[in-house]
């Protein structure tokens, strides 16, 4: 439980500060889940982090529509997706993988959800792109939410709950395992910065 708790905060603390900004070659990956915030900050990022914006629906979700994500970016382009019902993390996370896999222009992809979903988000889609062969850097973004601190709701209970989930979902084979979860953070190292 150590070792998860460690890319937790991995995760958490550090992911955040690695950042390629080249926004025509990068991808916001908005994980809407049942609060709203996520859907109004997570917009905010495009179009100056990144051309395309990719929000991946699923079952908790208050069902939102392509249009209402339309209106809440503020803007329309053809580099909105929505990516409809999912039952889980690991359906949004191949979602992804197919869509980075249709668009190879996609270099670098920008991860927003809240703050305690982040770090199963960020192990689950380095699993999906590891089966996949897919390699390229990721940037995690916890969003902040305006009506309350993002991380208050960050109690024990919660952290050892999303820390159980992570080490059953790696016993599926559905989260990165720690040995992956490290070489994924040395080949982002090794990454020359721009």
């Amino acid at each position: 439980m150590t070792q998860i708790f460690e890319m937790v905060l991995q995760i958490l603390v550090d992911g955040p500060m690695w950042k390629r900004d080249e926004p025509v070659k990068t991808a916001i990956l908005i994980l809407p889940g049942i609060q709203e915030y996520r859907i109004t900050e997570g917009v905010k990022l495009w179009p100056s982090r990144g051309l395309h914006l990719w929000v991946a629906g699923t079952r908790g979700d208050p069902a939102y529509t392509r249009e209402q994500i339309v209106e809440a970016a503020g803007a329309d382009s053809p580099h909105i997706l929505h990516g409809g019902f999912a039952n889980h993390t690991r359906e949004q996370m191949e979602w992804c993988r197919d869509l980075l896999v249709l668009h190879s222009e996609v270099k670098h992809l920008v991860v927003s959800t809240a703050a305690y979903h982040l770090p199963r988000c960020v192990l689950t889609l380095v699993q999906t792109m590891y089966k996949a062969g897919i390699l390229i850097p990721i940037s995690p973004r916890p969003l902040r939410n305006p009506d309350w601190n993002s991380f208050a709701g960050l109690d024990q209970e919660t952290i050892q709950s999303e820390m159980e989930r992570i080490e059953r979902y790696q016993q599926q084979g559905d989260v990165a395992s720690c040995e992956i979860w490290r070489d994924y953070l040395q080949w982002r190292l090794d990454q020359p910065m721009k």
